[in-house]
């Protein structure tokens, strides 16, 4: 589990969702698929070792401080 392994889009990710918008309200904000942001999401909880989306936005907000 290694932080520095998250990527500037899956931390990009992770901020929207902490402003509770849903994959396909990121999507759209991105312009990139649903299927796209549900990959980013999967591969960031991965190398976090989080189990929900839930728990990695709150184990990503402690470890980068996020706005």
């Amino acid at each position: 589990m290694n932080e520095k392994l998250i990527t500037e889009r899956e931390k990009a990710i992770i901020v929207l969702k902490k402003t509770g918008l849903g994959d396909r309200e990121v999507a759209k904000k991105l312009a990139i698929s649903y299927s796209t942001v549900r990959t980013h999401i999967e591969r960031a909880k991965l190398k976090l070792g989080c189990n929900s989306t839930l728990e990695l936005v709150s184990r990503a907000n402690e470890m980068f401080k996020l706005a």
